[in-house]
């Protein structure tokens, strides 16, 4: 499981982990928990990033639901996640849409960011940053914003190392995944 954030687009939202995130968002509104939800949500998939173990033994489509269903339940009572949380995680579990939890996480920060108004900035790595580069990253991109900054991060292995900023329309690229498709067009071109 990664760490997700997501600039919100039309795209984005009516994606299937857009819909989800849109769908829990609206329902915290109504209930006015949305920021217990962001915190639930958040512990959870830290619980859930910090074990592979466990990202193995729930995200195995051999697990049966039950049992998936019973060890986020236990998770959920350990971070102590609003009832709304527990029911929407144990609907991920029943639809098989539980790989989506990550990224349904990062497009519900988004969702709150963009209401608070602030500079929402997705970082992507092909692994978990240490709190200390993550606050080095925040206060670095401060000054670059007059408002506040959001910073949701998302891990895909696929970029092999590195690290990719990107807000709107404005990216960093500096990803080994980049580098490597530069080196392949170059080398294309001298023969």
């Amino acid at each position: 499981m990664h760490n997700t954030k997501i600039t919100l687009t039309s795209g984005i939202l009516t994606s299937l982990a857009g819909r989800y995130a849109k769908a829990l968002f609206d329902l915290a509104c109504s209930e006015d928990q949305v920021d217990e939800i962001a915190s639930a949500l958040h512990h959870l998939e830290k619980i859930l990033r910090g074990s592979e173990l466990l990202q193995r033994a729930l995200m195995n489509p051999i697990t049966p639901q039950t049992e998936q269903a019973a060890v986020l339940r236990k998770i959920s009572i350990l971070v102590k996640a609003p009832t709304l949380v527990s029911s929407f995680v144990n609907l991920l579990v029943k639809a098989k849409r539980l790989p989506y939890l990550s990224k349904i996480e990062g497009i519900y920060k988004s969702l709150i960011a963009a209401k608070k108004g602030e500079e929402v900035i997705e970082v992507i790595s092909s692994y978990s940053l240490t709190i200390f580069q993550e606050r080095l990253l925040k206060n670095n991109l401060k000054r670059f914003f007059s408002k506040p900054v959001q910073l949701v991060f998302v891990h895909d292995p696929r970029v092999l190392g590195g690290v990719m900023v990107r807000t709107g329309s404005w990216v960093i690229d500096a990803t080994v995944m980049t580098r490597l498709n530069r080196l392949a067009i170059i080398m294309k071109g001298s023969t």
